[in-house]
């Protein structure tokens, strides 16, 4: 028994005959009788009397028109339940950033820049989640969301990878602590010294061992949960330093001083937006990325 058998059946009775009942459903008359015929074999009992001047349902006929009915009008719910989620589907925007790599306004792509975005177009639902780069990356993979901004190239294999710009990193240091005074700070100098777990493990953590080990040395990592608000308070407290984005230093932060790498020690970041490999773009996927284009070109 399928869905097309109860459709045929439903349509001949209320017709009242095989032949409207097929003009109806833009088939042959041979087609929908041949359909009928089977839905009666595979229930067992007749469905219609059928007479020279028509067809007319039978006591179990009429009894299982409710029941075809009813199955009909499930389909058509279920139907228009998906048509309004696919629709729902294409007007949502789920988007990740990399919590330290975004700035709140300014130049570039910024968070005003999706503010903007979501207030130009109010028939968009735009959902933002602040992540760390690797989470970020695990987001768009599994498909919960749509495209994200983040830290370092991720794998080409699995991600397509646009772009914008490239990071640099500042060292946060507490205001008092002789390393403040510094023009320039480099990993020798931090031997001793306690870092600020890094949130992006995959590029810049790598580069950041990779520093310490020109001097023969290895980063010694602070236990602390990450959040932008640890890192400050972290460094504020004098307990160690934080590796942090440079536009975090045009932004005042009380007891933190903001030095520059040695320039044998410095190093960028690339910075863009990740999709999935091969993933349909919807419309409003393609309108964001190139709104944070243009801000990032600006």
């Amino acid at each position: 028994m399928d869905i097309r058998q109860i459709e045929y059946f439903c349509r001949a009775a209320k017709a009242g005959s095989f032949s409207a009942a097929a003009k109806s459903a833009f088939v042959t008359q041979q087609t929908l009788s041949a359909s009928v015929a089977s839905l009666e074999n595979e229930v067992g009992a007749p469905l219609f009397h059928r007479r020279r001047q028509g067809i007319e349902l039978t006591d179990f006929g009429a009894q299982f028109l409710a029941k075809g009915e009813a199955v009909l009008n499930a389909v058509r719910e279920a139907e228009d339940f998906a048509a309004r989620w696919r629709e729902s589907a294409q007007r949502t925007a789920a988007f990740a950033y990399a919590t330290a790599s975004l700035q709140d306004d300014g130049d570039g792509f910024t968070r005003e820049t999706l503010r903007a975005f979501r207030a130009a177009h109010d028939e968009v639902d735009l959902r933002l989640f602040e992540l760390t780069s690797d989470a970020c990356l695990a987001a768009v993979e599994r498909g919960s969301v749509d495209m994200a901004f983040v830290v370092g190239r991720p794998d080409p294999e699995v991600f397509e990878f646009t772009h914008l710009g490239d990071g640099h990193l500042l060292v946060a240091v507490p205001a008092g602590h002789p390393l403040a005074a510094r023009e320039a700070i480099s990993f020798a100098d931090l031997a001793d010294i306690e870092l600020f777990p890094v949130p992006d493990l995959d590029m810049s953590y790598r580069r950041i061992v990779e520093g310490f080990a020109r001097y023969g040395l290895t980063p010694r990592y602070a236990p602390v949960p990450f959040s932008l608000d640890a890192a400050r308070e972290f460094v504020r407290s004098g307990r160690g330093v934080d590796f942090s984005p440079a536009h975090n230093a045009e932004t005042p932060h009380e007891g933190i001083a903001y030095v520059p790498l040695a320039e044998r020690d410095a190093f960028t970041l690339p910075l863009g937006l990740a999709t999935k490999l091969g993933a349909a773009e919807k419309p409003v996927i393609a309108a964001l990325k190139q709104a944070v284009r243009q801000a990032a070109s600006r």
